[in-house]
């Protein structure tokens, strides 16, 4: 084995499948919303009592970023790449 994730898709013809999938990533995709508002919330905070951004919010910010573009191409069939926890979370 070489170690690397393999990319996780379903198999083609199967519509089951990725409307389960698709009902799993708008949940999936809700609570994203509601962690990037806390996490919004939680940077200005910082920035108004420190006069800078937290350096670990904006990494955070930049991998949610990622992935919650992840499940929006997944939702609206730009991609069949099934996104995390089904397939691998985003590089950074």
């Amino acid at each position: 084995m070489s170690g690397v994730p393999q990319r996780v898709e379903p198999p083609p013809g199967e519509p089951g499948v990725r409307i389960l999938y698709m009902l799993l990533f708008a949940l999936v995709f809700w609570v994203v919303c509601w962690v990037l508002l806390l996490t919004a919330l939680a940077q200005l905070l910082v920035r108004v009592l420190s006069g800078r951004p937290s350096p670990e919010l904006v990494r955070f910010g930049r991998a949610l970023a990622r992935y919650t573009a992840q499940v929006v191409e997944y939702l609206t069939f730009v991609t069949d790449r099934v996104p995390y926890p089904v397939g691998e979370f985003p590089a950074q």
